[in-house]
Protein backbone atom coordinates (compact mmCIF):
# COMPACT_ATOMS: atom_id res chain seq x y z
CA UNK A 1 0.00 0.00 0.00
CA UNK A 2 1.02 3.42 -1.04
CA UNK A 3 2.36 5.83 1.98
CA UNK A 4 -0.86 8.13 0.86
CA UNK A 5 -2.62 5.26 1.38
CA UNK A 6 -1.64 4.66 4.44
CA UNK A 7 -1.47 8.07 5.86
CA UNK A 8 -5.13 8.32 4.98
CA UNK A 9 -6.31 4.95 6.84
CA UNK A 10 -4.52 6.30 10.17
CA UNK A 11 -6.20 9.87 9.62
CA UNK A 12 -9.66 8.39 9.32
CA UNK A 13 -9.02 5.52 12.15
CA UNK A 14 -8.06 8.69 14.32
CA UNK A 15 -12.12 9.30 15.27
CA UNK A 16 -12.11 5.84 17.18
CA UNK A 17 -9.19 7.55 19.31
CA UNK A 18 -11.86 9.36 21.25
CA UNK A 19 -14.30 7.93 23.42
CA UNK A 20 -16.76 10.71 22.41
CA UNK A 21 -17.10 8.65 19.47
CA UNK A 22 -18.31 5.42 20.76
CA UNK A 23 -20.18 7.05 23.16
CA UNK A 24 -22.04 8.72 20.23
CA UNK A 25 -22.44 5.33 18.24
CA UNK A 26 -24.07 3.51 21.65
CA UNK A 27 -25.64 6.25 22.93
CA UNK A 28 -26.22 9.27 20.66
CA UNK A 29 -29.34 10.91 22.38
CA UNK A 30 -26.31 11.21 25.47
CA UNK A 31 -23.42 12.74 23.52
CA UNK A 32 -22.46 16.62 22.90
CA UNK A 33 -20.67 14.87 19.88
CA UNK A 34 -21.06 17.12 16.70
CA UNK A 35 -23.12 16.51 13.46
CA UNK A 36 -20.68 15.03 10.89
CA UNK A 37 -20.57 11.41 13.00
CA UNK A 38 -24.49 11.23 13.20
CA UNK A 39 -26.18 7.96 11.04
CA UNK A 40 -29.59 8.13 9.01
CA UNK A 41 -32.97 7.41 10.82
CA UNK A 42 -32.63 3.66 9.39
CA UNK A 43 -28.97 2.86 10.20
CA UNK A 44 -29.44 4.25 13.75
CA UNK A 45 -32.18 2.75 14.43
CA UNK A 46 -30.07 -0.95 13.22
CA UNK A 47 -27.56 -0.10 15.64
CA UNK A 48 -30.35 0.55 18.26
CA UNK A 49 -31.87 -2.81 17.90
CA UNK A 50 -28.31 -4.28 17.73
CA UNK A 51 -27.22 -2.77 21.07
CA UNK A 52 -29.87 -2.50 23.10
CA UNK A 53 -31.24 -6.22 22.23
CA UNK A 54 -30.93 -8.00 25.89
CA UNK A 55 -32.19 -11.43 24.16
CA UNK A 56 -28.41 -11.48 22.10
CA UNK A 57 -26.14 -11.06 25.07
CA UNK A 58 -24.72 -13.38 26.46
CA UNK A 59 -25.63 -15.74 24.22
CA UNK A 60 -27.00 -19.04 26.16
CA UNK A 61 -27.64 -22.39 26.28
CA UNK A 62 -30.36 -23.89 28.45
CA UNK A 63 -30.93 -27.42 28.87
CA UNK A 64 -32.45 -30.69 31.42
CA UNK A 65 -28.92 -32.76 32.23
CA UNK A 66 -29.29 -35.58 34.87
CA UNK A 67 -32.25 -33.65 37.08
CA UNK A 68 -30.59 -30.90 36.30
CA UNK A 69 -31.25 -27.10 34.30
CA UNK A 70 -28.34 -26.17 33.32
CA UNK A 71 -27.54 -23.08 31.56
CA UNK A 72 -24.05 -22.02 29.80
CA UNK A 73 -23.39 -18.45 28.81
CA UNK A 74 -20.91 -16.96 26.84
CA UNK A 75 -19.16 -14.31 28.66
CA UNK A 76 -15.50 -13.88 26.75
CA UNK A 77 -13.24 -11.17 28.08
CA UNK A 78 -15.13 -10.79 31.47
CA UNK A 79 -13.83 -11.03 34.41
CA UNK A 80 -15.84 -13.42 37.21
CA UNK A 81 -15.96 -10.30 39.52
CA UNK A 82 -18.01 -8.56 37.34
CA UNK A 83 -20.75 -10.95 36.98
CA UNK A 84 -23.97 -10.85 39.30
CA UNK A 85 -26.53 -14.12 38.80
CA UNK A 86 -29.62 -13.70 40.78
CA UNK A 87 -32.78 -16.12 40.92
CA UNK A 88 -36.43 -13.86 41.69
CA UNK A 89 -39.15 -16.43 41.56
CA UNK A 90 -38.54 -18.41 38.05
CA UNK A 91 -36.50 -15.75 36.71
CA UNK A 92 -32.52 -15.85 36.50
CA UNK A 93 -30.74 -12.97 35.88
CA UNK A 94 -27.16 -13.05 34.58
CA UNK A 95 -25.86 -9.10 34.60
CA UNK A 96 -22.58 -7.52 34.43
CA UNK A 97 -20.09 -5.36 32.39
CA UNK A 98 -17.61 -5.68 29.79
CA UNK A 99 -14.67 -3.24 29.38
CA UNK A 100 -12.66 -3.17 26.53
CA UNK A 101 -11.59 0.51 25.85
CA UNK A 102 -8.55 1.74 27.31
CA UNK A 103 -7.88 5.40 27.15
CA UNK A 104 -4.51 5.18 26.81
CA UNK A 105 -4.37 3.14 23.68
CA UNK A 106 -4.04 4.59 20.59
CA UNK A 107 -6.91 2.40 18.67
CA UNK A 108 -6.30 1.36 14.76
CA UNK A 109 -9.51 -0.70 14.72
CA UNK A 110 -12.09 -0.51 17.48
CA UNK A 111 -15.16 -3.42 16.96
CA UNK A 112 -15.28 -4.43 20.46
CA UNK A 113 -17.44 -1.94 22.49
CA UNK A 114 -17.53 -1.10 26.30
CA UNK A 115 -20.89 -2.06 27.59
CA UNK A 116 -23.33 -2.87 30.35
CA UNK A 117 -25.50 -6.23 29.94
CA UNK A 118 -28.30 -8.09 31.79
CA UNK A 119 -29.99 -10.92 30.48
CA UNK A 120 -33.24 -12.36 31.99
CA UNK A 121 -33.92 -16.42 31.61
CA UNK A 122 -37.48 -17.80 32.38
CA UNK A 123 -36.94 -21.06 33.81
CA UNK A 124 -39.13 -23.54 32.63
CA UNK A 125 -39.46 -25.47 35.89
CA UNK A 126 -39.05 -24.83 39.39
CA UNK A 127 -35.57 -25.54 40.98
CA UNK A 128 -34.17 -26.47 44.51
CA UNK A 129 -33.13 -22.09 45.07
CA UNK A 130 -30.99 -23.50 47.97
CA UNK A 131 -28.76 -25.97 45.69
CA UNK A 132 -27.79 -23.98 42.78
CA UNK A 133 -24.25 -23.74 41.92
CA UNK A 134 -22.21 -21.71 39.26
CA UNK A 135 -18.46 -22.07 37.85
CA UNK A 136 -17.01 -19.85 35.15
CA UNK A 137 -14.13 -21.16 32.80
CA UNK A 138 -12.43 -20.43 29.95
CA UNK A 139 -15.03 -17.12 29.19
CA UNK A 140 -18.38 -19.69 30.14
CA UNK A 141 -20.16 -18.98 32.88
CA UNK A 142 -22.14 -22.78 34.07
CA UNK A 143 -24.51 -22.36 36.22
CA UNK A 144 -26.67 -25.67 37.57
CA UNK A 145 -29.65 -25.54 38.76
CA UNK A 146 -31.54 -28.61 40.71
CA UNK A 147 -35.27 -30.06 39.23
CA UNK A 148 -37.65 -29.24 42.27
CA UNK A 149 -39.95 -32.63 42.09
CA UNK A 150 -42.23 -32.01 44.45
CA UNK A 151 -44.68 -34.81 44.70
CA UNK A 152 -48.26 -33.68 44.27
CA UNK A 153 -50.43 -34.49 47.65
CA UNK A 154 -53.58 -36.15 47.20
CA UNK A 155 -56.46 -34.44 48.99
CA UNK A 156 -59.64 -35.91 49.12
CA UNK A 157 -63.00 -34.46 48.60
CA UNK A 158 -66.02 -35.63 50.28
CA UNK A 159 -68.62 -35.17 48.00
CA UNK A 160 -72.03 -34.11 49.86
CA UNK A 161 -74.99 -34.82 49.11
CA UNK A 162 -78.16 -32.44 48.92
CA UNK A 163 -80.46 -35.11 49.84
CA UNK A 164 -82.86 -34.44 53.00
CA UNK A 165 -83.80 -37.68 54.70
Amino acid sequence: MELEKWKDLIKMSAQYQNQDFWDTFISPEKSSHNKKHSFSGLEQDKINRFLSNQDIYPRCDMYECNGDIKIDAELPGVCKNDIKVSLVRNELTIKGRCSSFNQHLRYFIKERHSRSFEKVLTLPLPVDKYSIETSFENGILSISLPILFQEEEIIPIFVKSKEKL
